[in-house]
C-alpha cells in the first residue's frame, strides 16, 4: 500500500473521529435536558437518594411497587395552572367530601384516571357518581398503576372494604403495564417504577413477583437485572433498539426520525426560554414525539395475540374473584385525549378486544370511548390545553360519572 493510501485512511478515520465526537457532545448534551433520548449511562440509572427517600415514606409497596399511603396529602397543577389537591384517607382511598362517613356500595381500583389527578377531592368521576347514587363511591385508583397491580390491590383490600359493586377502569395504555416490570425500560427515567407482572404458563396466570420488594434491594438493583430484563417485555423490543451508543452517528441516524427531531426541539426550546420567550403555545414539542410513539406502541400492542391473551386471562381472574367473593364486576375503558383524537380520524383501535370482554360471562363493560369520541370540543373536558390532554378535568369527571350512572341504571345494576 502507498502512503497516498494511508493519508486519506487517516484522514477518513479523522473526519470520522470529529463527527463522533460532535454527535457525542450533541446527544450528552440533551440527554441532560431530556431523559427519553438514552444512552448506555441509562442501563444503569444511578438512584437519587433524595428522591429514593422520598418514593420509599410516600409511595413504596412491596408487592405491588408504589402505591398510596394512608393519611397523606398532596398538590399538583390542574386546569388553568389552578393548584388542585388531593388527600388519602384512613382506609387509603382518596378522601370523598361529603360522603366518607356514608356506607359504601361501590370501590372502584385502577390508574391515575381512576384517581383522578389534576382535580379535587370533591371533583372526581367517583365524587359525581355518588352524588347521583347517594352512597360513596371508594376511590382506590392508583397513579400509573398496570391493571395487574390494581388486581393485587383489591385482593388485598377487598375483605377489608366490601362492596356490592367493583369498578375497575383503566386507560388502554395499561396493556404495555402488565407486560413491564421496570417502568424506567418503558418510561425512561422512571427508575423507581419496579413492579410486578402476570404471565401465562399453559394458559394460566403465574405471578411473577415484585423483583425489588425491600428497601435495600434499591441500592443493589444491579444484581437483579438479569431477571428484570428477561421478564419486561421492553428491554429488547423498545429500550436496546432507541438506546444511543457508539458510534453515536450511526445509532442516531438510525432511528433519524425521533432522535433528529428531538434534538432539533430540544435546542429550539431551549434557545426560546434563553430569550425569556412563551413556548406554551408550542403544540409540536419533544414530548409531542414521545406521546405518538407511545401511542403507536399501544396499536401494536392491541394486536399481539399472545399480549392481548394475558389482558384479558387478567380481566378473567377479576370476574373469578367477583364470584368467589359475590360482588358485582364492572369493567371499564378510559381513553386518554390523544386516544380519542386518533380514533376521531383513523379508527377504535381497542373496539375489537373491548368487545371481545364483554363476551365474558358476569362482566359488565362499560366502554365510553364511542361517546366521547362523538364530542367536537374535548378541551373542556381535559386539564391540560394540548394533544395528550393530561387527565380529564372537573367538566370531564362529571360526564363521565353521568356516563357511568347512565349505563349501572341500563344494566340494571344500580338505580
Amino acid at each position: 500500500m502507498n502512503m497516498e493510501y494511508w493519508f486519506y485512511i487517516i484522514i477518513a478515520l479523522i473526519v470520522f473521529f470529529i463527527i463522533e465526537l460532535i454527535f457525542r457532545s450533541i446527544v450528552f448534551s440533551v440527554n441532560k435536558k431530556f431523559q427519553w433520548l438514552i444512552t448506555n449511562k441509562d442501563e444503569f440509572p444511578v438512584l437519587s437518594k433524595t428522591g429514593l427517600k422520598k418514593f420509599i415514606s410516600h409511595g413504596f409497596d412491596k408487592e405491588l411497587g408504589w402505591n398510596r399511603k394512608a393519611n397523606t396529602s398532596h398538590e399538583e397543577i390542574g386546569k388553568n395552572n389552578q393548584i388542585t389537591n388531593w388527600t388519602i384517607n384512613s382506609k387509603t382511598a382518596r378522601a370523598n367530601t361529603d360522603f366518607d362517613q356514608l356506607d359504601s356500595k361501590i370501590s372502584c381500583y385502577g390508574d391515575s384516571f381512576t384517581f383522578c389527578r389534576q382535580v379535587n377531592d370533591n371533583e372526581t368521576w367517583e365524587h359525581f357518581l355518588s352524588k347521583s347514587l347517594g352512597t360513596n363511591v371508594q376511590n382506590f385508583g392508583v397513579g400509573n398503576h398496570g391493571i395487574d397491580q390494581s388486581l393485587l390491590r383489591l385482593k388485598r383490600n377487598f375483605l377489608l372494604h366490601k362492596t356490592d359493586i367493583v369498578i375497575l377502569s383503566v386507560v388502554p395504555d395499561t396493556i404495555s403495564r402488565i407486560v413491564s416490570v421496570w417502568k424506567h425500560y418503558y418510561e425512561y427515567g422512571n427508575t423507581f417504577g419496579f413492579k410486578p407482572r402476570f404471565v401465562l404458563k399453559n394458559n394460566k396466570l403465574k405471578l411473577i413477583q415484585n423483583p425489588i420488594d425491600d428497601e435495600s434491594k434499591f441500592y443493589r438493583y444491579h444484581d437483579f437485572l438479569d431477571e428484570i430484563r428477561n421478564n419486561d417485555f421492553f428491554y429488547r423490543k423498545k429500550f436496546r433498539k432507541e438506546k444511543i451508543s457508539f458510534p453515536y452517528s450511526v445509532t442516531v441516524l438510525k432511528n433519524a426520525r425521533r432522535n433528529l427531531s428531538i434534538i432539533y426541539w430540544i435546542y429550539k426550546i431551549n434557545n426560546l426560554k434563553k430569550q425569556n420567550k412563551d413556548i406554551s403555545n408550542i403544540s409540536w414539542n419533544p414530548n409531542k414525539i414521545i406521546m405518538d410513539i407511545n401511542l403507536k406502541w399501544r396499536l401494536k400492542l392491541f394486536e399481539d395475540d399472545n399480549i392481548t391473551r394475558l389482558f384479558k386471562k387478567i380481566i378473567e381472574e377479576y370476574v373469578l374473584f367477583s364470584k368467589i367473593n359475590k360482588f358485582t364486576p364492572v369493567f371499564i375503558f378510559l381513553p386518554q385525549k390523544d386516544d380519542l383524537l386518533f380514533i376521531k380520524t383513523k379508527n377504535n383501535y381497542y373496539e375489537t378486544f373491548s368487545k371481545e370482554l364483554s363476551g365474558i360471562d358476569g362482566l359488565h363493560v362499560i366502554d365510553l370511548t364511542n361517546y366521547l369520541v362523538k364530542i367536537d370540543d374535548l378541551d373542556p373536558l381535559f386539564s391540560d390545553d394540548n394533544s395528550y390532554g393530561g387527565h380529564y378535568s372537573k367538566e370531564g369527571n362529571k360526564l363521565i360519572a353521568d356516563k357511568i350512572h347512565e349505563e349501572l341504571k341500563k344494566m340494571k345494576i344500580m338505580g
